[in-house]
């Protein structure tokens, strides 16, 4: 599901601008941990669009059904674009990230101080079982959606063929049953969104932000 969704935009220049340094590549790699975090949101936002689009049609149902199906297929439709390109953004951080570890490796090859290199070579454990664990916690994300997304489809693909009344009686079930599947299924894209966000974080450059000026009494 999430696969089939998230778009090709600026991610893929994110990921592909040239770095001389493993903190270059790192702080690039951050930004797009960040970015996937603002896409898996948009995804969560979009699903639930999609949902109350699903709904009215069911529920509420016009004098003219076409109207409220082609906004339940104008949602879906986002959705599934923000979904590939999730999955694009993933499957380029993880390249990214095996060429950022590789060009720390070369690097920690040449510091002298054993102490320093110690030090650095338990930082970048700590950064790679982040990545590891993120790459699974989406893996299993993506699994969970793609059960929920594949109704979805096939509630549009029946009623492009029978947009009737009828038809739509036929689906009530299905439509309950994605209703409450999509609840852990948000829950879960919630936790990803702040995990990937949090990776983000930890490869920033960004220093501690300033003070906030104190008011005057």
């Amino acid at each position: 599901m999430i696969r089939s969704i998230l778009f090709s935009f600026p991610l893929l220049a994110l990921l592909t601008s040239c770095s001389s340094t493993g903190s270059d590549k790192g702080a690039a790699t951050g930004k797009t941990a960040e970015h996937a975090a603002n896409q898996i949101e948009l995804g969560s936002t979009q699903l639930d669009a999609t949902l109350a689009a699903l709904k009215d049609l069911v529920k509420n149902p016009a004098p003219d059904l076409a109207p409220q199906f082609k906004a339940y297929t104008k949602s879906l439709a986002q959705l599934e674009a923000t979904a590939e390109g999730v999955a694009e953004l993933a499957a380029s951080i993880e390249t990214k990230s095996q060429e950022y570890f590789a060009q720390w490796d070369g690097q920690l090859a040449a510091v002298q101080n054993e102490d320093i290199r110690a030090r650095s070579a338990e930082r970048k454990e700590a950064i790679s079982a982040s990545f590891k664990k993120i790459q699974s916690e989406y893996a299993e994300v993506r699994e969970e959606f793609k059960p929920m997304l594949s109704d979805l489809r096939d509630i549009r693909t029946v009623l492009s063929s029978d947009l009737t009344m009828d038809s739509l009686k036929a689906i009530e079930g299905t439509v309950k049953d994605v209703a409450k599947e999509s609840e852990s299924v948000k829950e879960s894209l919630v936790e990803l969104t702040e995990k990937f966000r949090a990776l983000g974080v930890k490869l920033s450059r960004s220093g501690p932000s300033a003070p906030a000026p104190e008011k005057k009494k």
